[in-house]
């Protein structure tokens, strides 16, 4: 790597507010490779997409996507995209601006690699078709109304020729370059991350930190402690109950926005007793989402019914038939399916630590199950443990958000359609018809309306229960310039100091 960690150490001995050019920002990510596919997670797609650089982004201000690698694009028929590379760009190491040849490379990297974790993204592409150097066509294999929504903000695009001479995917480590508005300059495995602002970059913002360092401080309470004391000057997911403690500090900002992560329990319909829809209709009604957010949350989230919120595409109004809070029905719906003496037994998972209050919910979740008849045993294992089970299949249930959660028919297709992911493994003709009929209409009021069946029939069902979107609060240090949006992450070019 660039730099040596005694370097990165002797940074840290300084308080954060000594520096003006470094922006230190917590994180709660497992940070646990530098390989740009093998991670999904919004951290790490919007990390990546600031270095190497992506196609494009989704700016929630002017709530629109817009190009980055890519200068433009336009759709030429119901199956064909086209899309034109940006000639402005340099890399990292003087080398050339991204080609057609180095979006061939990744879409094959993201393909065919055995630790990627993108399939999904690009699982309605049949192929990417070279026009010339720095113009390509994205051919789907079927109308694709989400391609956008699936592709920016995630599709990070990296250099053949780098790849080539370094030897393939040792790449990552010793040659992280690409053409973003931030290079790497370290990663420390579960500790940090630091980035470089790209004097070349075009349209570069002075004002945007010159050094940036996402820092992992998995505890609250560390996270706010290191904001208090100077440590570091965005503190992120901050909990409810911690909030109090920033309130008249005169160096400290709370900012708050909505976010687009909705949080779910999952359960893996082929793991008994999740394979019968009664029993987790039984969960469903058995889960009080509004004591949760009042006594918990302290109301700093916005309840779900069903898996699409505010901030999503298409929403409009809740679904009309939404499954109550009814401890006696969940009784009932028990006894239906063969639980009347005693309810089943089920091992619910959730992490500490890396979503807000989180062992807390699954503590008061596991309380509302029992006593509607179930016999949870709670299990707090180490996120990094408990998201490889989940993307193995090997996950009975388990509670979770989904980031970058923007575009619905994306995300919901690959949990819920049959087939896509093991990590919920359930399947259903009659949702596989809608997912289908979605892709193939480009119509947005007409889209919007087949969503919305999805959303009440996921709901109907209960492979998950959707819980609420969580308020994101952060703690700030004054005379840092940071308008949180609904994604959670920071586009750093937008950051000031």
């Amino acid at each position: 790597m660039a730099v040596i960690a005694a370097a990165l150490a002797s940074a840290f001995s300084a308080s954060a507010q000594t520096d003006n050019d470094t922006l230190v920002v917590t994180t709660t990510d497992t940070l646990v490779t530098r390989h740009p596919y093998a991670e999904s997670s919004a951290q790490m797609y919007s990390v990546w997409c600031q270095v190497y650089g992506c196609l494009g982004r989704y700016n929630y201000a002017a709530r629109k996507f817009e190009g980055l690698l890519a200068e433009r694009w336009e759709q030429l028929d119901d199956l064909t995209w086209r899309f034109h590379l940006r000639r402005d760009l340099v890399r990292h190491d003087g080398g050339p601006g991204p080609t057609t040849a180095d979006v061939l490379h990744s879409y094959n990297q993201v393909m065919t690699d055995p630790q990627s974790q993108g399939r999904f993204y690009l699982s309605s592409v049949k192929e990417i078709r070279r026009v010339d150097d720095h113009t390509f066509d994205i051919i789907t294999k079927e109308p694709t109304s989400s391609l956008l929504g699936q592709l920016f903000d995630k599709f990070t695009i990296t250099s053949e020729e780098i790849f080539r001479r370094e030897g393939g995917v040792a790449s990552y480590n010793t040659a992280p370059i690409g053409w973003g508005p931030y290079k790497l300059r370290n990663f420390a495995i579960s500790e940090r991350i630091t980035l470089d602002r790209n004097e070349a970059y075009p349209g570069k913002v002075e004002s945007s930190p010159r050094t940036v360092v996402f820092r992992r401080i998995q505890e609250p309470d560390q996270r706010v402690t290191a904001l208090l004391n100077g440590e570091v000057h965005i503190a992120r997911l901050i909990p409810p109950q911690l909030v109090g403690r920033l309130d008249n500090v005169p160096s400290v900002e709370v900012r708050r926005s909505p976010s687009n992560e909705p949080m779910f329990i999952g359960f893996n319909a082929k793991i008994k007793p999740w394979d019968d829809p009664r029993v987790r209709r039984a969960a469903a009604m058995a889960i009080n989402k509004d004591i949760i957010i009042q006594r918990i949350l302290f109301g700093m989230a916005n309840r779900l019914d069903g898996p699409v919120g505010t901030e999503q595409v298409c929403y409009t109004t809740p679904i009309a038939n939404r499954t109550p809070y009814d401890v006696q029905g969940a009784r009932k719906l028990l006894a239906e399916a063969g639980y009347a003496n005693g309810g089943p037994a089920v091992d619910f998972y959730t992490a500490a630590g890396r979503y807000i209050s989180d062992r807390q919910v699954g503590e008061a979740i596991t309380q509302m199950l029992n006593q509607a008849g179930f016999k949870v045993t709670l299990h707090t294992p180490e996120f990094a443990s408990l998201w490889a089970n989940v993307r193995a299949g090997k996950a009975p249930m388990y509670y979770m958000g989904r980031g970058l959660a923007l575009e619905p028919s994306e995300w919901l297709s690959q949990y819920f359609e049959t087939g896509v992911t093991p990590r919920i493994s359930y399947s259903n003709p009659q949702l596989d018809a809608l997912f289908d009929k979605d892709r193939k209409t480009f119509a947005f009021e007409e889209r919007c309306k087949i969503i919305r069946e999805i959303s009440q029939l996921i709901d109907t069902e209960a492979p998950a229960i959707f819980l609420w979107n969580h308020q994101y609060v952060s703690g700030v240090r004054k005379g840092v310039r940071f308008v949180p949006d609904a994604s959670g992450e920071l586009w750093l070019p937008d950051v000031g100091l």
